[in-house]
């Protein structure tokens, strides 16, 4: 009887994995004999790298297919009430929020000094996950409360921050804005008033209209390590302050939204562009002098990376750490010395670098100071300004109607460093106009420029001659 085609294919199908298979044992035969005639040096050297490799491999593929922020332990919830709140932890523990792109990769959180991850919520898009500090800063803390607590460094954090003396003494009353002071921050020029605005906006109570112990030292923990979370949920973005909106906290993370690239990233785009980041920069520092609320927020630390700017072209404060708030009311009823003195912000050379000088004093005793429109000139907008890789400031490589037309290099030298008396203030509104105009389509400008042209040759042949208009 002749082989079926099916016969056939089987038995060439057995040739072929027998022979594979002796090709296979004579591969690993091979190589075996290979690695038993190398020197023991090489041997070790060669198990360390497989070793190595699989668990890096291993750890890449962990990484990606890991939800950590589903993990308590590296949220490090079971530390609260020394965490920043619990309001987000159904989002993460729901897996509705997930790192994106290297905040996967644990390992780098060693370089990621500032603990700043990014993720995408399944609601909100992309958000920022931050964690305030740098994992040194926040054990130093710990060690300190641990220390309050007559316990060695180390300790059980969640338990003795209860026993600290610091807590007995805010488990005997309400918590004072003295508490919470600290340097260049928040509560620097603490007030009742500010703290009763917080305690009315804060979202980690455990319930809205009682205030309880865990919520007292749940506040003190918050503004020893970073007064950030504070200042988003009292200054929130739904009521028009410039800063991201606060989505919650779970353990010693917290979630805010994703408010685009920082401001570094726009040093180099087209002077259009920059004239209407720098209008914007400009209006929140009025917004941050001037507001209904009668609270002014300094800035005492002003650089690229303490902006962003959205895929709407709007810019934000991202960095918010180092903000003083004053009661602007307080100062008024109780009438220091000099209070209602203007406060000019004087101008520091500091080698060339960028840097802000102010006295915290004088900051928080008078109603009236340009030291934000210094802060945007001098760190950011002028010549003077000078962060590593961009000197010249946001605004180099000026065109020649922005220079002559607008005055606009005068302006922001006078706002940097004012040659008259309240210089800053009297030029503020010129380089907001300025910038308002320089920032629209070149095309639409062209009437503008050719007003602003004529006006200027008109004025120039009038002075000359002598002549009156008809």
């Amino acid at each position: 009887m002749l082989p079926t085609p099916t016969n056939v294919r089987s038995r060439y199908t057995k040739q072929y994995k027998e022979k594979g298979m002796a090709n296979l044992e004579r591969a690993v035969h091979d190589s075996a004999l290979k690695f038993k005639n190398l020197p023991t040096r090489a041997k070790f050297l060669f198990g360390s790298s497989l070793v190595v490799s699989v668990l890096f491999y291993g750890f890449i593929i962990r990484s990606f297919f890991k939800n950590d922020l589903m993990d308590e332990h590296f949220l490090e919830t079971d530390k609260c009430p020394a965490c920043y709140g619990m309001s987000a932890c159904g989002q993460f523990f729901y897996d509705r929020v997930k790192f994106t792109g290297w905040s996967k990769l644990r390992f780098l959180d060693r370089v990621n000094i500032k603990n700043v991850h990014f993720a995408d919520h399944q609601d909100l898009n992309s958000v920022v996950i931050k964690k305030l500090s740098h994992d040194s800063e926040i054990q130093a803390i710990d060690d300190k409360i641990c220390s309050d607590g007559n316990r060695p460094a180390g300790c059980d954090i969640a338990r003795v921050i209860y026993i600290t003396n610091t807590a007995q003494t805010l488990k005997k009353g309400p918590i004072q804005p003295e508490t919470l002071k600290g340097e260049a921050s928040m509560f620097t020029c603490g007030s009742y008033r500010l703290l009763d605005r917080l305690w009315h906006y804060y979202k980690e109570r455990l319930k809205k209209k009682e205030i309880f112990f865990r919520d007292k030292i749940q506040l003190w923990y918050i503004s020893m390590v970073n007064t950030e979370p504070l200042m988003l949920q009292t200054f929130p973005a739904s009521e028009g302050w410039p800063f991201p909106e606060y989505y919650g906290a779970c353990g010693r993370f917290m979630m805010v939204e994703d408010t685009g690239r920082p401001l570094g990233d726009f040093f180099h785009a087209s002077f259009e562009k920059r004239a209407d980041i720098a209008y914007q920069i400009m209006k929140i520092a009025d917004k941050m002098t001037i507001n209904e609320e009668q609270f002014a927020l300094y800035w005492t630390d002003l650089t690229y990376e303490n902006l962003s700017v959205d895929a709407a072209g709007k810019v934000k404060v991202i960095d918010l750490e180092n903000i003083i708030v004053v009661d602007l009311m307080a100062i008024a009823a109780t009438k220091p010395k000099g209070w209602d003195e203007f406060l000019e912000s004087p101008f520091d050379e500091c080698g060339g670098k960028n840097c802000l000088g102010f006295s915290t004093a004088k900051l928080c005793s008078h109603v009236n100071s340009d030291h934000n429109y210094y802060a945007a000139c001098r760190n950011i907008l002028s010549q003077y300004a000078n962060e590593d890789g961009k000197p010249g400031g946001l605004l180099h490589d000026m065109p020649d109607h922005a220079r002559d037309y607008w005055d606009l290099e005068h302006l922001l030298n006078e706002c940097a460093r004012p040659q008259t008396v309240q210089g800053r203030i009297k030029v503020k509104d010129k380089l907001i106009s300025a910038f308002e105009n320089l920032m629209s389509d070149p095309n639409v400008d062209v009437n503008v420029l050719d007003e602003a042209m004529e006006d200027k040759h008109e004025n120039r042949f009038f002075k000359k001659t002598g002549k009156d208009e008809e």
